[in-house]
């Protein structure tokens, strides 16, 4: 990405097909389609209340914990942004997004190549995320932040097809990549589908992105584990 020039924020970006004001709620498919994440944010937290699903080390739960905090600012930060859209309020839309995307990373690095290393990725990933989304605002660079969300998405079936699982329910994992793949391509759609849907295809998006997200929580919340540890000679 350094060898490229600064990649602006198209102004175009914030012209959503859908901007129906319902109930006086402006922009309203594409705010209220947020719900499931607040939904399944809750949800997730409930299970890790009740001890559902299985960590081995305690700060896989905090990674965990983190994720579901940043998917249920996801929510509140994407419902904003969609009620008034610009650079200002898609700064909180992009900022919980990192939280999941970086916890997430953190997560399958210490399952898939060691755990000693999660604890101190966890922390430094985050970091990255939050100045990623803090150097787009004041600089008006996308690189930094297209490099924190793409990343993992090219990263994580890497680490999923070439190193062994520490749990079980990687067909979990596999789904919600899916899901997150057909997110994008309904986002790119979203003009073109306000054609056959009055909706556009941006608020699909967001309800493709949730599925995803309940394919992982999901699979967490049954997975086993699947290490043993080497027997002593």
């Amino acid at each position: 990405l350094l060898v490229f020039p600064p990649l602006h924020q198209d102004p175009a970006y914030h012209q959503f097909a859908d901007q129906r004001t319902i109930w006086g709620i402006p922009n309203f498919s594409n705010v209220v389609s947020n719900l499931p994440f607040l939904l399944l944010a809750f949800w997730g937290l409930g299970a890790l209340r009740r001890g559902t699903g299985e960590f081995s080390q305690t700060w896989e739960r905090i990674a965990y914990a983190a994720l579901l905090a940043g998917l249920a600012l996801v929510a509140f930060g994407s419902a904003w942004y969609h009620a008034h859209p610009g650079n200002a309020t898609l700064f909180w839309d992009r900022l919980p997004m990192t939280i999941v995307f970086m916890s997430l990373l953190a997560t399958t690095i210490g399952e898939r190549l060691g755990m000693r290393a999660g604890p101190w990725l966890l922390p430094a990933l985050l970091a990255v995320g939050a100045a990623s989304v803090a150097y787009w605002r004041f600089t008006d660079d996308l690189r930094f932040y297209a490099m924190v969300q793409f990343f993992p998405m090219m990263a994580l079936p890497l680490l999923w097809l070439s190193c062994p699982p520490r749990y079980s329910g990687t067909a979990g994992l596999w789904a919600m990549a899916g899901c997150y793949a057909l997110a994008k391509i309904l986002e790119l759609a979203d003009h073109p589908l306000a054609a056959v849907v009055s909706t556009g295809g941006h608020p699909w998006k967001h309800l493709a992105g949730a599925a995803g997200m309940f394919c992982y929580l999901n699979a967490v919340r049954h997975r086993r584990s699947l290490f043993r540890p080497p027997a002593h000679a």
